[in-house]
């Protein structure tokens, strides 16, 4: 078993792994200053509320054998409106934590983001695909990496970069259902007003993923990074499914899984409607993800895919078939 330390981890992601890798045995050494929307306290550990680039933060996670980086100001709208602030918490504290690590000799491993390589030469996204960032938030999450890979380069330890893609999926922590803000959570409440608004032009394309499928990524990083035979390199993982679908295809999956829970009730309307990240996001026909070199490296197959859980998530959100008064 590893003692491990985990920033951000009450966090949406680090909420849900600190259980998972507490049932394993794992000795945990938890920090999250508390400053991002969702705030997950974990049962039977602390998390010490600190900066993880404080230095009572770096004097806790100096005892660690290795670290899990999932704390950031996240978000590509925050980073948008306060590109200084947001780069003094994710580029120079992930900087001065590194600083750390490599006189520690720590391993360590970065939350990274699928949205690093901007508009790709060609596709599929490789975990080879060079981050080419087109906004605020992927350009501090590509310094992130920089950095990550100066680690391994300067302090001859094994690190590793994860690239999550577009995470669903939630978890049940102290009476409360925990979710992610994303465009699957978003249908499922308008599906109770009738109709889906799909931010324009709807033919973007994205990766979704389950978060247990990433939960599986991060408990197999762990492994990865404390076994003697990983070389002292940067390893960069797509935490991705490899299936894309267009927004307005997704819009279409939920129509689907409400009418066929409610063959009563009207069909859901889809509309197109103006879109407040124009110019922002990624809109490429042939986006497409791979993860050949992931399932390699660290054994981890995708195991949940959207269809299957789409009426799942109308069920929690009271619009499914198990919903009072479904057909």
């Amino acid at each position: 078993m590893a003692r491990i330390g985990i920033t951000g981890a009450t966090g949406f992601v680090g909420g849900a792994l600190v259980p998972r890798l507490l049932r394993q045995g794992h000795d945990l050494l938890l920090l999250d200053d508390r400053s991002g929307p969702v705030r997950v306290e974990p049962e039977g550990a602390t998390a010490l509320d600190l900066d993880f680039a404080s230095d009572t933060a770096l004097r806790v996670l100096s005892n660690a054998d290795v670290i899990l980086h999932l704390g950031a100001v996240s978000g590509v709208m925050v980073c948008a409106r306060d590109p200084e602030g947001s780069a003094r918490r994710n580029v120079e504290g992930t900087r001065r934590l590194y600083a750390m690590c490599r006189e520690r000799k720590i391993p360590a491993a970065f939350a990274s983001s699928l949205s690093v390589v901007g508009a790709p030469d060609r596709f599929p996204i490789g975990e080879d695909t060079p981050a080419r960032p087109t906004h605020e938030y992927a350009r501090q999450k590509a310094a992130g990496e920089a950095l990550t890979r100066e680690l391994s380069d300067l302090g001859d330890v094994p690190t590793a970069v994860l690239r999550q893609s577009n995470i669903y999926g939630g978890y049940e922590a102290s009476g409360r259902w925990i979710t992610k803000s994303n465009v699957l959570e978003l249908f499922a409440r308008q599906a109770a007003r009738g109709v889906l608004e799909v931010n324009a032009p709807g033919t973007q394309r994205r990766d979704f993923v389950h978060l247990d499928d990433v939960l599986s990524h991060w408990e197999a990083t762990v492994d990865f990074l404390r076994r003697p035979s990983t070389p002292a390199a940067a390893s960069v993982f797509n935490v991705a499914s490899g299936e894309t679908r267009s927004v307005r295809e997704l819009a279409e999956l939920v129509a689907r899984a409400y009418a066929k829970a409610h063959p009563d009730r009207a069909p859901l309307r889809i509309e197109v409607v103006p879109n407040p990240r124009g110019g922002i996001e990624l809109v490429e026909p042939d986006f497409e993800t791979a993860r050949a070199m992931t399932e390699r490296l660290l054994g981890v197959k995708i195991l949940h895919h959207l269809p299957d859980e789409i009426p799942r998530i109308l069920d929690l959100a009271g619009l499914g078939a198990r919903a009072p008064g479904a057909a």
